[in-house]
């Protein structure tokens, strides 16, 4: 078969399964047994592998499922079954990167020319590029690096691309626009790797001192996890799909957790336990630019505003396995996380996950 690289960020808002209802029909909708047949229904209508939806309300959690995990075992997802996040991690390279920078007191509208190296600092082209533009996707670096080779049929797109080439095409780099929204995939690398650069440490170090350990989300990974406790990701409905590994643009979509991992840190997104993460959350989720069609951008999150509603705050994700999306309210313990081990089917995933965060608004 042919398959081509694809957009991780797609807008299904409102247009797959609109919410017409009132808390009535949200709360009919969401009793076990209807949202069970729904999800049952739906997994068989598309004809996915498995589907994982779960939802907090006001902090209480629901884990629901249909299909399978592992079809080859019959294994349903479970709450501690991995997956690839795919570009759900661009949400948590921001989080490291602000704390990154309040440490060593570097303002996120600094530019980025002076922490770049020494061969690369030579390219004014790069001068107006600030982290924060790297983290709302207004830097102008294209959604992937020009000297990136990608083959048809390959099914680790990003495994060769190392620094060495990320810094050959940043040396001569002249980003196509500037201040505009323009969703990149390199600009999120680019985060990941001046906090490195900055830091003096790996990428998976940042995520455990600034993320995994203080919000407790022990056992998470950000490379393949043991085959024993993954599900399996299809590329279509005949074909297993490889975990990514995504070398240098691993802070764009390597990360690979579990639903307890993901509502854990949705909850923390919506409730801080600290003034210190409540602080870093509260910037993250501050509106920097705009992205169209109702969609604002925070650093590294997505936000849909409503007339008589809270904001959304939102990310979705893809890989050649796993289409995600998740999706929280500030202040109420709201949050919804979608699950569907396929490639490209965001516009299930990220239709399910605006319908739900919507039906839990409109039953409070």
């Amino acid at each position: 078969m042919k398959f081509t690289f694809f957009s991780f960020l797609s807008f299904f808002i409102g247009a797959v399964w609109p919410v017409k209802g009132s808390a009535q029909n949200a709360e009919s909708f969401l009793s076990p047994q209807q949202f069970q047949i729904y999800l049952d229904s739906l997994c068989k209508k598309e004809k996915l592998p498995g589907i994982m939806a779960v939802y907090a309300k006001k902090g209480q959690q629901y884990f629901y499922t249909s299909g399978y995990a592992v079809p080859s075992d019959n294994a349903p997802f479970n709450a501690n079954t991995k997956f690839e996040a795919g570009s759900i991690t661009k949400t948590f390279t921001a989080y490291l990167l602000m704390s990154v920078l309040r440490d060593y007191k570097i303002t996120d509208t600094a530019s980025i020319i002076d922490y770049l190296p020494d061969s690369v600092k030579q390219n004014f082209a790069l001068a107006h590029i600030t982290f924060l533009s790297l983290m709302n996707h207004t830097s102008g670096l294209p959604r992937l690096p020009l000297n990136m080779e990608l083959k048809e049929n390959e099914m680790q797109p990003y495994a060769a691309y190392d620094s060495k080439l990320l810094f050959a095409y940043l040396k001569n780099a002249t980003p196509r626009t500037k201040f505009k929204y323009e969703y990149s995939n390199l600009g999120a690398a680019v985060a990941g790797v001046l906090a490195e650069k900055i830091s003096g440490k790996q990428y998976g170090n940042l995520l455990d001192e600034y993320i995994f350990r203080p919000l407790k989300l022990s056992g998470s990974k950000f490379s393949a996890p043991n085959a024993y406790s993954k599900s399996t990701g299809y590329l279509d409905k005949n074909t297993p799909a490889e975990y990514w590994n995504m070398n240098v643009m691993a802070p764009a979509g390597s990360l690979v957790c579990t639903a307890n991992e993901m509502m854990r840190y949705l909850s923390c997104m919506s409730q801080p336990r600290s003034q210190k993460s409540g602080a870093v959350i509260d910037t993250l989720l501050t509106t920097t630019a705009n992205a169209g069609n109702n969609i604002k951008v925070g650093r590294g999150w997505h936000m849909t505003e409503q007339k008589t509603k809270p904001i959304i705050y939102w990310h979705n994700g893809g890989t050649y396995g796993f289409s995600t999306f998740c999706a929280f309210e500030k202040g109420s313990g709201n949050s919804v996380l979608v699950v569907v081990n396929q490639f490209d089917k965001n516009y299930v995933s990220d239709g399910l996950g605006f319908k739900l965060i919507k039906l839990l608004q409109a039953g409070e």
